[in-house]
């Protein structure tokens, strides 16, 4: 995520030279390119040639760069995951947390940088956040552990010491390591130490991804399914380690006094010129800014109106942030809802963030290699258009997305809305059986086939369910034999006073049909981490002779071994009252293929568990001689069918559009700044990150009742928009260089002129001063 870090202010360089634009602090982008300026004639330059030792304070940095960027993008990686699964979040408030928290981590850069420039120095805010940074860390992983804080209001608190932190430190690390070389002479090793800090961020980001999943989910502890006290434990645990050698490395460091902040001369500049505008009355100027003349330098007011020419094409960027941001959040879930197999590998949603920094690594150079280089000559990708394409791209992922979730709709629930229910007939005969039911005003019939199950939706609950069952063959196949019984007639099933559904089962006893409606309800919804769920009916006459009965269910792989057991120590109320079914509850497995265990012998196997599946799985007495036990899946909700590597499109587009946006734009406002403005300059990129978050936080509260696929559709159409506007602020815009040229030409010009004029000037004060002398002559006679 290819994002500027550097805010510090670029003033208070030596005049010798000209300040190295900071690196990207985000991973996912190349580091800026140097531009070095010429240094004036009449100052004393260092001698070139005299070569200086590689400092080796920058080692410190370094590997405290990689610790910090691991702590951040290891928490941020299951970060909405965990306000769902256990904050208890709904999807639309966890991403609203997660854009909110995005927000603060980019507002904070500017009271960092100026904390840096005006009063601590880079040194000590660098310190003083970071134990600031690591205090939230682990606040958020100790508010992780259940029943050991209140978990909510530790955690929110937790990710606001944090977004100060790493926002405070992100203007301060990469100049204070620029800072360690002494200019000119090591310009070539600082251009080395940007490259290999831009790696430092990248392999933190890279390795915290794919690992703080594998800690969140693969690891149980407390008492849970999951381990987030891991998974936010083990990068605050990176980032301790990254505060320690920071400050080890003190006695190596060159540290710089504060220099002043030109953050605070911009905004004073501005808000005076508007001070002035309005009560001054009868002057006017060109340009508003010029009404600061009175107060403010003349080259300080142009630079300023530079830095506001370039902000004001950046308007409508924030849009591109907004959607690019959501593979944390809404991309996420939307990965949460897919099949994650990969034959032999499960991918699991959030690790599929990992695939944006692979690209990057894998396009980046491609772009500046080989596609930027043959377009050059053409003049057709400028900056503008390179940032044009990235938000039309970045826009066409989302169309993808929404494509994509419109697939995926087919997969997920079938939740009744508010007053209804659904029942799910299972026939566990070897026969068909029709069944006839009426919940108040509304009746059907069905024909359930041997071994399977029929839903009925949208039903009223809290209403009498009458149902019966018949078989129009009473030997069921040759297996059985009614003597009597083979209808049921109409059974009051009693009240569905749930908000979800029920089972109602149809099998026989003592040789006779029966129809019984289990009184837990149904869990519809798939688990909120993709895992399949399953849950068990154990309809046994024999189960109450078994103390502590039990089923297990084992798989072997070669990697591990799955073993689950569910403990059945309470009978399940029915109606018609039948004290001896069972029904578990649901729990989380891995996908695959199980052998079932009852009251540890072995009655069958389950048969290919997918990811996203909630299965009821029926265990009872076989009906015939051959086997001891028949076990009979209902598929209660269907698994998630689609592939998480269709998600790779929309990656794909995305991290293209980032290359083209984000780089390019990165390097457009550092290139177009004035000199003494290049911070001011990165701490409106900056901005343009913060707001694109907060679009997404009002998008997000405001939309109601919109499925997925709209919202992704609909944030499309806002890029669209977004292009529109960007393209007609940007047409007109003059690049810094082609204004230089202007300018120079129309020196030339004036200098052509001047030298014209000078020549007509000399002649006509010849022919002035001969007239004068005649003239004179004229009069002194």
């Amino acid at each position: 995520m290819s994002r500027k870090s550097s805010t510090s202010s670029t003033e208070g360089v030596p005049s010798t030279t000209k300040a190295v634009p900071p690196p990207y602090e985000e991973p996912n982008s190349p580091p800026a390119k140097l531009d070095f300026e010429k240094p004036p004639l009449d100052v004393e330059q260092p001698d070139k040639n005299v070569e200086l030792k590689y400092p080796r304070s920058v080692f410190f940095i370094v590997i405290n760069e990689f610790c910090e960027r691991f702590n951040y993008y290891g928490m941020r990686t299951v970060l909405t995951l965990y306000m769902k699964q256990i904050l208890d979040f709904s999807e639309d408030k966890a991403t609203v947390l997660y854009h909110t928290f995005l927000m603060l981590c980019y507002f904070t850069p500017i009271p960092g940088a100026i904390l840096a420039d005006t009063y601590l120095g880079k040194f000590k805010t660098i310190a003083i956040l970071s134990c600031v940074y690591a205090f939230g860390s682990i606040m958020l992983a100790v508010a992780a552990i259940p029943n050991f804080l209140p978990q909510t209001g530790f955690s929110m608190t937790g990710l606001f010491i944090i977004a100060i932190g790493t926002g405070g430190i992100k203007p301060c690390v990469s100049a204070f390591g620029g800072d360690q070389f002494v200019r000119p002479q090591q310009d070539r090793q600082l251009e080395a130490f940007f490259s290999v800090f831009y790696f430092s961020i990248n392999a933190g980001s890279l390795i915290s991804t794919f690992i703080t999943p594998i800690l969140r989910e693969d690891v149980q502890c407390f008492g849970d399914d999951t381990c987030y006290p891991l998974a936010f434990g083990v990068p605050a645990l990176l980032m301790i380690v990254a505060v320690v050698i920071f400050i080890a490395g003190k006695p190596l460091y060159t540290i710089k006094k504060p220099e002043g902040n030109i953050m605070g001369e911009f905004f004073k500049c501005i808000g005076h010129a508007i001070s002035r505008r309005f009560k001054s009355k009868g002057e006017k100027h060109d340009h508003w800014l010029n009404f600061a003349s009175d107060k403010f330098d003349k080259q300080l007011i142009e630079d300023v109106k530079r830095v506001l020419a370039v902000a004001f094409v950046f308007i409508p960027l924030p849009v591109f942030w907004a959607l690019y941001d959501q593979q944390g959040s809404r991309w996420t879930f939307q990965a949460t809802r897919m099949n994650g197999d990969l034959g032999g590998f499960v991918l699991k949603p959030d690790q599929m963030q990992i695939i944006n920094p692979l690209l990057i690594l894998l396009l980046v150079p491609l772009f500046e290699g080989v596609i930027y280089p043959c377009f050059k000559k053409s003049g057709l990708l400028t900056p503008l258009r390179r940032i044009g394409c990235g938000l039309v791209l970045c826009g066409l992922s989302f169309v993808i997305s929404g494509f994509l979730e419109l697939a995926l709709e087919p997969t997920y629930a079938t939740i009744p809305a508010d007053g209804r229910m659904q029942l799910n007939f299972i026939n566990t005969l070897p026969c068909q059986v029709n069944v006839t039911y009426r919940v108040a005003d509304k009746n059907g019939e069905l024909f359930v086939k041997a071994n399977e199950y029929e839903f009925v939706q949208d039903l009223e609950a809290d209403k009498d369910i009458f149902a019966s069952a018949f078989l129009e063959n009473p030997d069921c196949g040759g297996y059985l034999n009614f003597n009597v019984g083979f209808n049921t007639g109409e059974v009051n099933l009693g009240k569905g006073n749930g908000t979800q559904g029920y089972s109602i089962l149809i099998t026989e006893r003592e040789n006779e049909l029966t129809i019984t409606r289990l009184n837990k309800e149904e869990q519809l919804e798939k688990s909120d981490t993709g895992d399949p769920l399953v849950a068990f009916f154990v309809d046994d006459n024999t189960f109450q002779e078994y103390a502590g009965s039990n089923i297990r269910m084992l798989q072997e792989t070669k990697k591990m071994t799955y073993n689950y057991t569910y403990v059945l120590n309470e009978t399940a109320a029915t109606t018609p009252a039948v004290d001896y079914i069972v029904q578990t509850e649901y729990q989380k497995t891995e996908i695959g293929t199980y052998e079932l265990f009852y009251n540890n012998e072995p009655i069958g196997k389950l048969e290919n568990l997918i990811q996203g599946g909630v299965y009821r799985v029926v265990i009872q007495k076989a009906l015939n001689e051959t086997d001891y036990y028949h076990v009979m899946t209902v598929e209660v909700t269907p698994p998630n069918s689609v592939n998480i590597l269709w998600l790779l499109p929309q990656y794909f587009v995305v991290t293209v559009g980032e290359v083209m946006f984000s780089v390019t734009g990165l390097t457009f406002s550092y290139s177009q700044a004035p000199i003494s403005m290049k911070s001011v300059m990165q701490a409106i990129w900056l901005l343009v990150v913060a707001f694109g978050n907060l679009i997404d936080i009002i998008v997000i509260q405001f939309q109601s009742d919109m499925s997925q696929a709209n919202e992704f559709f609909l944030f499309a159409g806002i890029m669209g928009i977004a292009v529109i506007i960007f393209t007609a602020m940007s047409w007109n815009y003059k690049y810094v260089e082609d204004e230089q040229k202007e300018n120079e030409e129309k020196k030339r010009l004036s200098a052509s002129s001047d030298h014209k004029t000078d020549s007509s000037s000399s002649s006509s004060d010849e022919e002035g001063d001969a007239k004068k002398g005649e003239e004179n002559k004229a009069f002194s006679e």
